[in-house]
């Protein structure tokens, strides 16, 4: 699935590898970011490539921590996304520290700095951009490198299973049917798979819903 999004990760020096690896787990799941420090040439007007940059993006991703805030760069960057329309901001905050100044309307997700998950995106994606929001989450399920993965992602889809668009269901199960990781993990196989079938039954040809169907009764269910 092409998610044809693009995000700003705003930062303080000192969480540059957080940055780094939330950008590395983006661009996985098919979303371009834009990381001042990393991105900016030495030979480039950096402050006109920073407006450049948040004009254009879908997504302001702010590391938030005592540090950030004592930045005048990175507060003026949060600024400056607050005035953008239409932009999904997601404030993540890395040692408690709550949103001020523009965005302080916005409530923040408090992050693990040593156990960096898309997940920890999830909630605010949702609230802010619902579409989107799920089309991340199924790319997170078809991206998933094993069963624990493809379980705790599709755990946060089931809430809005009955929600989702004609192609957001045929991704979906298309995904559960040629990723081993999803239709092989246990919770998958008999809980998440065969709710998504029962709601949209016609998503796929009958061959790959069988398919499904088969490898959910050997586990024990009956769709």
């Amino acid at each position: 699935m092409a998610l044809n999004l693009r995000a700003f990760i705003s930062y303080q020096t000192d969480d540059r590898a957080i940055a780094g690896e939330f950008q590395r787990r983006l661009y996985a799941v098919g979303i371009q970011s834009f990381l001042a420090h990393e991105d900016i040439e030495v030979s480039d007007e950096w402050r006109s490539r920073l407006l450049r940059e948040l004009s254009v993006v879908d997504i302001f991703i702010c590391l938030l921590s005592k540090r950030y805030l004592q930045s005048q760069w990175c507060v003026q960057e949060s600024g400056i996304a607050a005035f953008r329309k239409n932009l999904t901001i997601i404030p993540l905050s890395i040692d408690g520290t709550i949103p001020q100044g523009f965005i302080g309307n916005i409530q923040s997700v408090k992050i693990n700095p040593n156990q960096i998950s898309l997940h920890d995106l999830i909630p605010a994606f949702l609230k802010r951009d619902f579409s989107h929001g799920i089309d991340l989450v199924i790319e997170l399920i078809g991206t998933s490198l094993n069963y624990s993965s493809a379980e705790a992602s599709f755990a946060l889809l089931m809430p809005h299973i009955s929600k989702l668009s004609p192609k957001q269901a045929e991704i979906l199960l298309q995904y559960c049917v040629g990723k081993d990781q999803v239709h092989d993990a246990g919770l998958c196989a008999k809980n998440y798979i065969p709710a998504a079938i029962k709601m949209y039954p016609h998503a796929l040809v009958e061959t790959d819903m069988e398919f499904l169907r088969t490898n959910s009764r050997r586990r024990g269910v009956n769709i």
